[in-house]
Protein backbone atom coordinates (compact mmCIF):
# COMPACT_ATOMS: atom_id res chain seq x y z
CA UNK A 1 0.00 0.00 0.00
CA UNK A 2 1.14 3.40 -1.06
CA UNK A 3 0.36 6.47 1.36
CA UNK A 4 -0.34 9.47 -1.10
CA UNK A 5 2.56 11.34 -0.71
CA UNK A 6 3.03 15.44 -0.75
CA UNK A 7 6.71 14.86 -2.42
CA UNK A 8 5.34 13.77 -5.47
CA UNK A 9 7.52 13.97 -8.44
CA UNK A 10 10.64 14.55 -5.38
CA UNK A 11 13.48 12.35 -3.81
CA UNK A 12 13.58 12.53 -0.11
CA UNK A 13 17.26 12.38 0.72
CA UNK A 14 17.41 10.78 4.33
CA UNK A 15 20.08 9.79 5.94
CA UNK A 16 20.05 7.26 8.83
CA UNK A 17 22.44 7.65 11.48
CA UNK A 18 22.76 4.89 14.59
CA UNK A 19 24.42 6.46 17.58
CA UNK A 20 25.92 3.52 18.69
CA UNK A 21 26.61 0.83 15.53
CA UNK A 22 27.12 -2.00 17.72
CA UNK A 23 23.63 -2.19 18.01
CA UNK A 24 21.83 -4.76 15.55
CA UNK A 25 19.01 -2.37 13.92
CA UNK A 26 15.81 -4.16 13.47
CA UNK A 27 14.54 -0.99 14.10
CA UNK A 28 15.51 0.60 11.01
CA UNK A 29 14.35 -2.23 9.11
CA UNK A 30 10.67 -1.55 9.91
CA UNK A 31 11.33 2.31 9.82
CA UNK A 32 12.88 1.54 6.30
CA UNK A 33 9.06 -0.20 5.88
CA UNK A 34 7.61 2.87 6.85
CA UNK A 35 9.24 5.45 4.88
CA UNK A 36 8.96 3.45 1.51
CA UNK A 37 5.06 4.03 1.68
CA UNK A 38 5.94 7.56 1.79
CA UNK A 39 6.89 8.03 -1.87
CA UNK A 40 10.08 8.26 -3.42
CA UNK A 41 12.97 8.21 -0.55
CA UNK A 42 16.46 6.85 -0.79
CA UNK A 43 17.88 6.38 2.38
CA UNK A 44 21.54 6.98 2.69
CA UNK A 45 22.89 4.96 5.92
CA UNK A 46 25.67 7.01 7.36
CA UNK A 47 28.59 5.75 9.91
CA UNK A 48 28.94 8.71 11.00
CA UNK A 49 27.26 12.10 11.27
CA UNK A 50 30.74 14.36 9.05
CA UNK A 51 28.97 12.25 6.14
CA UNK A 52 26.10 14.70 6.23
CA UNK A 53 26.26 17.84 3.92
CA UNK A 54 23.30 20.18 4.23
CA UNK A 55 22.60 20.14 0.54
CA UNK A 56 22.52 16.67 0.04
CA UNK A 57 20.31 15.47 2.48
CA UNK A 58 16.73 16.85 3.47
CA UNK A 59 16.08 14.45 7.13
CA UNK A 60 18.51 13.55 9.26
CA UNK A 61 17.16 10.20 11.08
CA UNK A 62 19.15 9.45 13.93
CA UNK A 63 18.95 6.10 15.88
CA UNK A 64 19.42 6.75 19.69
CA UNK A 65 17.40 4.21 21.57
CA UNK A 66 20.77 3.24 23.39
CA UNK A 67 21.27 6.79 24.91
CA UNK A 68 20.57 5.95 28.53
CA UNK A 69 17.69 8.34 29.87
CA UNK A 70 19.50 10.42 32.25
CA UNK A 71 22.83 10.83 29.62
CA UNK A 72 20.35 12.14 27.06
CA UNK A 73 20.25 16.18 27.36
CA UNK A 74 24.27 15.89 26.92
CA UNK A 75 23.76 13.44 24.25
CA UNK A 76 21.38 15.73 22.66
CA UNK A 77 23.30 18.58 22.99
CA UNK A 78 26.49 17.02 21.56
CA UNK A 79 24.53 15.95 18.14
CA UNK A 80 23.21 19.37 18.10
CA UNK A 81 26.92 21.02 18.21
CA UNK A 82 27.81 18.18 15.77
CA UNK A 83 24.63 18.83 13.24
CA UNK A 84 25.57 22.38 13.52
CA UNK A 85 28.59 22.13 12.27
CA UNK A 86 27.26 21.05 9.08
CA UNK A 87 26.47 24.33 7.37
CA UNK A 88 24.50 27.62 7.49
CA UNK A 89 21.50 25.65 6.81
CA UNK A 90 20.96 22.66 9.45
CA UNK A 91 19.92 19.38 8.25
CA UNK A 92 16.51 18.71 10.83
CA UNK A 93 16.63 15.36 12.81
CA UNK A 94 14.01 12.71 13.49
CA UNK A 95 15.84 11.07 16.81
CA UNK A 96 14.29 7.76 17.60
CA UNK A 97 14.60 7.90 21.43
CA UNK A 98 12.31 6.45 23.78
CA UNK A 99 13.17 8.74 26.73
CA UNK A 100 10.10 9.76 28.40
CA UNK A 101 7.68 12.79 29.70
CA UNK A 102 9.95 13.66 32.60
CA UNK A 103 13.37 13.63 30.70
CA UNK A 104 11.80 15.85 27.61
CA UNK A 105 10.74 18.39 29.67
CA UNK A 106 13.52 18.68 31.51
CA UNK A 107 15.11 19.92 28.58
CA UNK A 108 12.47 22.15 27.13
CA UNK A 109 13.96 25.16 27.61
CA UNK A 110 17.22 24.64 26.70
CA UNK A 111 15.76 23.25 23.14
CA UNK A 112 13.36 26.26 23.07
CA UNK A 113 16.52 28.83 23.35
CA UNK A 114 17.86 26.63 19.77
CA UNK A 115 17.36 27.40 16.17
CA UNK A 116 17.43 23.56 15.09
CA UNK A 117 14.50 21.60 14.06
CA UNK A 118 13.96 18.17 15.31
CA UNK A 119 11.25 15.80 16.26
CA UNK A 120 12.15 13.24 19.50
CA UNK A 121 9.95 9.65 18.66
CA UNK A 122 9.76 6.81 20.24
CA UNK A 123 9.98 3.81 18.07
CA UNK A 124 7.23 2.12 19.36
CA UNK A 125 5.13 4.79 17.73
CA UNK A 126 6.26 5.25 13.91
CA UNK A 127 2.89 5.18 13.15
CA UNK A 128 3.19 9.32 13.43
CA UNK A 129 6.13 8.94 11.18
CA UNK A 130 4.00 10.64 7.81
CA UNK A 131 3.50 13.59 9.67
CA UNK A 132 6.63 14.21 11.49
CA UNK A 133 8.83 13.82 8.51
CA UNK A 134 6.37 16.04 6.47
CA UNK A 135 6.64 18.87 8.91
CA UNK A 136 10.41 18.72 9.34
CA UNK A 137 10.88 18.26 5.59
CA UNK A 138 8.71 21.57 4.85
CA UNK A 139 10.83 22.82 7.43
CA UNK A 140 14.14 22.12 6.01
CA UNK A 141 12.48 23.46 2.60
CA UNK A 142 11.42 26.55 4.32
CA UNK A 143 15.41 27.78 5.41
CA UNK A 144 16.39 26.89 1.68
CA UNK A 145 13.93 29.24 0.92
CA UNK A 146 14.57 31.93 3.68
CA UNK A 147 18.29 31.49 2.61
CA UNK A 148 17.79 32.18 -1.29
CA UNK A 149 15.80 35.06 -0.05
CA UNK A 150 18.85 36.02 1.65
CA UNK A 151 21.25 35.68 -1.17
CA UNK A 152 19.05 38.27 -3.44
CA UNK A 153 18.52 40.82 -1.03
CA UNK A 154 22.31 40.80 -0.70
CA UNK A 155 22.63 40.99 -4.66
CA UNK A 156 20.34 43.56 -4.77
CA UNK A 157 21.99 45.73 -1.61
CA UNK A 158 25.65 44.80 -3.58
CA UNK A 159 23.78 46.45 -7.01
CA UNK A 160 22.48 49.73 -5.26
CA UNK A 161 25.73 50.37 -3.39
CA UNK A 162 27.75 49.69 -6.48
CA UNK A 163 25.33 52.59 -8.43
CA UNK A 164 25.58 54.81 -5.74
CA UNK A 165 29.14 54.44 -6.15
CA UNK A 166 28.98 55.30 -9.82
CA UNK A 167 26.45 58.35 -9.32
CA UNK A 168 29.13 59.42 -6.74
CA UNK A 169 31.51 59.44 -9.41
CA UNK A 170 29.12 60.80 -12.41
CA UNK A 171 28.38 63.55 -9.93
CA UNK A 172 32.30 64.42 -9.36
CA UNK A 173 32.97 64.48 -12.91
CA UNK A 174 30.57 66.83 -13.66
CA UNK A 175 31.51 69.60 -11.15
Amino acid sequence: MQTQSMFEGRVLRLSYWNSDARVVDADRMQLEKYLSRLGDVRLNVVKNLEAITSGACDLLIVAAQNVPRKEFAKWLVGLRSRVHTQGSIWVPALILADVGFDTLADILSEVTRENWYFDILAPGHLDSIPIRVANLVRIHDHLHELKRYLDAVEDVSSKVKHLEQQMKSLKGVDQ
